[in-house]
């Protein structure tokens, strides 16, 4: 039988339980790492020679044609020396938003995204893979 103390207290209410954070999927982010950087270095050519091409142009065109008629911008710094460093840093960022751009849209135009977003990965992962390939590919292209 219950004893008296015992039958007369109210019964505790439980805690509500809480959800447990999911872990972070690791082997899923470093596999989407690993495909956005073979991609990048299969298509070596397109990705590091465009670059160097079209700098290789502006610098053709501005120096030619501008660069006799301008006069020195600082004391002894040739418009040449003055266009390089900005032209560098324009291929620079042309190209890491064009890599990280592209690696998001391609698979959107082919069709190939729905698999991605159907995977048992958070969006955070699947935007932390991206943004890291689009940062490994930006320095290497610096």
């Amino acid at each position: 039988m219950a004893d008296a103390s015992t039958a007369a207290r109210p019964a505790t209410p439980q805690a509500p339980a809480r959800k447990r954070a999911e872990a972070f999927n690791g082997h899923s982010v470093w596999a989407m790492y690993r495909f956005q950087m073979v991609r990048f270095f299969r298509t070596a050519g397109e990705s590091l020679a465009t670059p160097v091409i079209t700098t290789a142009l502006y610098f053709v065109v501005f120096g030619s044609a501008i660069g006799g008629r301008m006069q020195p911008v600082v004391e002894g710094l040739e418009y040449g020396s003055f266009l390089v460093p900005g032209l560098i840093m324009l291929s620079i960022f042309t190209n890491s938003i064009f890599n990280a751009s592209f690696g998001i849209y391609f698979p959107k135009f082919t069709g190939t995204i729905y698999e991605l977003l159907s995977a048992p990965i958070s969006y955070l992962e699947i935007g932390g893979a991206f943004v890291g390939a689009a940062a490994t590919k930006s320095v290497i292209l610096g």
